[in-house]
């Protein structure tokens, strides 16, 4: 049977990793050797000690520095005892072996352990009781080792845990975002912050956090060892090691303005290589690709300059400190030849090794003072992030629900799609005014409206009419100004109708529609991966019970894709590259509109995704789509400039300087010859004929 808890002198000795070392000699691990490891086993099942990101975004918002201290105060506080130990376990190694050679002086005027068990010792007894200190010395050290390589254990999972859940938190940001806020941030900045910033704040977290604070406590206990052992000319090294504030200071503040310049140099860098590899195609058509190497290249030699600038400061602050401890050892042995006159061998082997100590305790110094400043900058651009507004915060105050017990339990099974259910949704518009700032004028105004369930609803007009942000606004991605958006829900679930009257802008509303909606936009999203994982959006891993294939294959075919998979020599498994660069601008569509297929919601909100197709596949779409199956008896709200297939939507909705000038039914429309829908479609054949 294999053991399943790791015993204390596994842990002293880290014996529990041995067998599997010797293993793993000529083989790379796989999951069943860490699986078979109790001490990763154990660590996996201990509690999270971070709260859930809505717990804790009011303290990431305060300082992520702080909040991170609270989040791993524990394991702090462990590292710390251990730590603390470990440093004094030294300290006894040292003024134990300080009494070795006191033992063995035929007089001293210091403290002499052996006087305590012997009145006037002989060779032999000296002899054997200097053996016997040199294995307690031995021990301690060993001791002291096997601690120490406790608290590196220990670092390496706080140095792996704490950006992981930083980018946790900056990803789960990232998905509550207001739109408004969102757009403060570029692809570069929240790259930078996700792979830098988050590792950053855990490198100084999980190496100098704790070993900071146990210098200060080491270089105290140091000094008072050293007063007691060689008297007051210990007070001499502790003026020369108090020259190290001002410095360090000094080296803090230059730190701190280095790496913010470093930080924006980093982020500018990263925002023209990310523009460069989205527009590649477009930059190499358009032969701008000298000047954006040479954007890039400028950018690039200004970050190194900088790196070189903190190089220096690092290297400069590192031999300093490196190297102080032997000024102290020699203003300490200058004076005690000169000044107290004693020149005995225990006192100058004191002198020199507690200095070399205390030297070992400060050497790090410099790196804690690059990491804080690294730390620092880290955390302030990180609570840049985190103060930006969720989309909840956007939301409406006013707008308060009363769910029943009963539909509370429903409202939970439709968000977590724990239950096989039926929708229809309709919704609901009063009084809708959208403007994006006080400044600029209404893009939606005075919108009033009402769209029936399991419809297919039209919304057309000219260029910058407002389409788009209307279906954004039915989503919940925007928050009107003015005015409210409900939605009526009627959820059929076994054999009972159920009816639930939301607000969309509300936590609940939203995810209510997230749950039953699928969104094909007018720039299909590709993953850099196979077919296959771009239509559920959803990688494949080794062992994983994945999505089926009819089912992937059946969504493919609704979005007239049969034709395109077939000449695929790898079929689902072919690799359509980053942003689908193999696939053309219609493929990427399809895909795109496969998804919503695939999904099967019961809102289908549409973009104008046709506008890449060509003519045939466009009316195989259109006859999938409002025809077949895919969008029978579901509520389908379709943005479109493609006007000569509105004759299959049950309703159309004229959109112009954001209002709404017209609605109504496509033969009613159409017959009317002062209707904007034919002043529309004349003027478009004017032009056409022009």
């Amino acid at each position: 049977m294999s053991q399943t808890k790791t015993s204390l002198w596994e842990k002293l000795t880290f014996s529990d990793v041995t067998n599997i070392m010797l293993k793993l000699n000529k083989r790379s691990a796989n999951k069943k050797d860490l699986n078979s490891i109790p001490f990763i086993n154990e660590t996996l099942k201990q509690k999270d000690p971070y709260p859930s990101f809505i717990q804790a975004l009011p303290l990431l918002r305060k300082s992520p520095f702080k909040s991170l201290i609270v989040f791993e105060k524990n394991q702090f506080t462990k590292m710390f005892l251990i730590h603390i130990t470990d440093v004094t376990a030294s300290l006894l190694a040292a003024l134990t072996a300080v009494q070795v050679l006191r033992s063995l002086e035929q007089t001293s005027e210091h403290f002499r352990l052996i006087d305590l068990l012997y009145q006037n010792p002989t060779l032999n007894e000296k002899l054997f009781f200097s053996m016997s200190l040199a294995i307690i010395i031995f021990l301690l050290n060993i001791f002291a080792t096997s601690l120490h390589a406790q608290k590196i254990e220990k670092e390496m999972l706080l140095a792996w845990r704490i950006p992981y859940k930083l980018m946790f938190y900056i990803y789960t940001q990232l998905l509550n975002i207001s739109k408004k806020d969102r757009n403060k941030f570029q692809s570069g900045d929240i790259t930078n912050m996700a792979q830098n910033d988050t590792k950053f704040l855990g490198d100084y977290l999980s190496h100098a956090m704790v070993d900071f604070p146990v210098l200060l406590v080491s270089c105290v206990l140091v000094m008072i060892i050293m007063i007691s052992t060689i008297g007051k000319i210990a007070w001499l090294g502790f003026i020369i090691i108090s020259l190290q504030i001002p410095i360090s200071i000094f080296f803090t503040w230059l730190g701190n303005k280095l790496h913010h310049e470093m930080m924006r140099r980093g982020d500018k860098r990263l925002q023209l290589v990310t523009e460069w590899i989205q527009g590649m195609r477009l930059i190499r058509y358009f032969g701008w690709g000298k000047h954006f190497k040479q954007e890039i290249n400028q950018a690039t030699l200004s970050e190194y300059r900088q790196d070189l600038k903190i190089a220096a400061k690092y290297c400069t602050a590192f031999a300093i400190t490196h190297n102080w401890w032997m000024v102290v050892s020699s203003a300490i042995f200058a004076g005690i030849v000169y000044l107290d006159g004693q020149k005995n061998a225990s006192t100058i082997f004191a002198a020199i090794w507690f200095s070399g100590i205390l030297g070992h305790q400060i050497t790090p110094l410099p790196w804690f003072v690059n990491a804080w400043s690294q730390a620092l900058v880290a955390s302030k651009r990180l609570k840049k992030m985190y103060l930006a507004r969720t989309q909840n915060e956007e939301f409406p105050e006013n707008l308060k629900e009363n769910f029943s017990q009963e539909e509370k339990k429903l409202i939970d099974k439709i968000i977590t799609k724990k239950e096989k259910m039926s929708f229809s949704i309709s919704f609901t518009l009063e009084n809708v005014s959208l403007k994006f700032s006080d400044s600029e004028p209404y893009v939606l105004k005075n919108i009033n409206l009402e769209i029936p369930a399991n419809k297919i609803i039209a919304i057309i007009g000219p260029v910058a009419a407002g389409k788009s942000i209307l279906l954004q606004l039915l989503m919940g991605d925007l928050v009107p100004t003015e005015g409210t958006v409900r939605f009526k829900l009627q959820v059929s679930h076994d054999n009972v109708i159920t009816e639930l009257n939301c607000f969309v802008h509300t936590l609940t509303g939203v995810n209510i529609l997230r749950a039953i909606q699928s969104y094909v936009p007018q720039e299909a999203f590709i993953m850099n991966s196979t077919i296959r994982e771009n239509i559920p959006l959803q990688y494949k891993t080794e062992n994983e019970i994945f999505t089926s294939e009819k089912e992937i294959i059946n969504s493919l075919y609704a979005a007239s894709f049969k034709s395109d998979l077939t000449n695929f020599s790898q079929g689902l498994e072919t690799e359509i590259g980053e942003k689908g660069v193999n696939l053309s601008g219609g493929q990427k569509q399809r895909i795109s509109l496969s998804r919503s297929a695939f999904k099967n919601s019961s809102l289908i909100i549409l973009d104008d995704p046709l506008s890449a197709v060509d003519v045939k596949t466009e009316k195989e779409l259109v006859t999938n789509i409002f025809l077949g199956e895919w969008g029978k008896n579901k509520t389908i709200l379709w943005a479109t400039h493609r006007l000569e297939f509105l004759k299959y939507s049950d309703s159309i909705i004229f959109l112009e300087n954001g209002e709404i000038c017209e609605q109504g039914i496509y033969k009613n429309l159409i017959k009317n010859k002062n209707s904007r829908l034919t002043q529309f479609l004349a003027g478009i054949e004017n032009y056409g004929r022009n």
